[in-house]
């Protein structure tokens, strides 16, 4: 085989090989653009069906509110101890939060809360079995609270309704997304890696093929 064929047909395999790591990678960005939809959709849903279910899911204009019909569980003095568990809470607007009594004697009584928020707790001392929710559809921020009698001893939690409804990054508190969340289907990664290392094992192969398998007049077979 003459070296100009050769090249040819290295660089027209290693041109193929982009276009199908190309080919491929666009094929999954549609689909990943098919699933968002898809998603969206589901969450919209989501949204209508709470506020037809929760009180204080509707912002007061017919709009739904994004965490209407999500509710998280604080227990309240667990087995004795005087502790909120969790301690802290991260809801959207329109969630509700329900406090649940594990022993005697306890309280849920705001300390700090935003401006024009309107939350009141449950300042009553409650015993073991009792249950409390509130709606929190007001405005966002951080929802202070404390256990009255053992505030000396650090009973305290807080509610922060924020427009995720997860912890901050920053602060350590949200998962580690893995690259589907981030929008890039998993599979486009190797159909990259494997567009790559075709095009290395083309040109290498050609290097040594070109350098060490063609005998002295290989190019020129008519002469002597």
């Amino acid at each position: 085989m003459k070296r100009r064929d050769f090249l040819k047909i290295a660089t027209g395999s290693a041109g193929g090989a982009a276009a199908i790591g190309v080919a491929g990678a666009r094929s999954s960005s549609t689909s990943a653009a098919v699933q968002e939809g898809e998603g969206n959709n589901t969450t919209s849903g989501n949204g209508t069906s709470g506020n037809a279910t929760t009180d204080g899911g509707d912002s007061g204009e017919g709009e739904a509110l994004p965490g209407a019909g999500t509710t998280k569980t604080v227990q309240v003095g667990p087995n004795g101890q005087t502790v909120f568990d969790p301690e802290t809470v991260y809801i959207q607007r329109g969630a509700t939060v329900e406090w649940v009594w594990g022993s005697d004697g306890h309280n849920v009584a705001p300390d700090s809360i935003p401006e024009e928020a309107t939350w009141e707790g449950h300042e009553p001392l409650e015993n073991s079995g009792f249950e409390y929710e509130y709606t929190f559809d007001g405005p966002t921020g951080e929802y202070q609270y404390v256990c009255t009698p053992h505030i000396g001893v650090g009973m305290e939690g807080t509610v922060v309704v924020n427009e995720s409804g997860q912890p901050p990054g920053g602060e350590g508190g949200g998962a580690e997304l893995d690259p589907e969340e981030m929008g890039v289907p998993f599979q486009a990664h190797f159909v990259g890696i494997a567009t790559i290392l075709m095009m290395i094992v083309s040109l290498v192969y050609a290097f040594f093929v070109l350098k060490y398998g063609e005998s002295q007049h290989a190019s020129a077979p008519n002469k002597e």
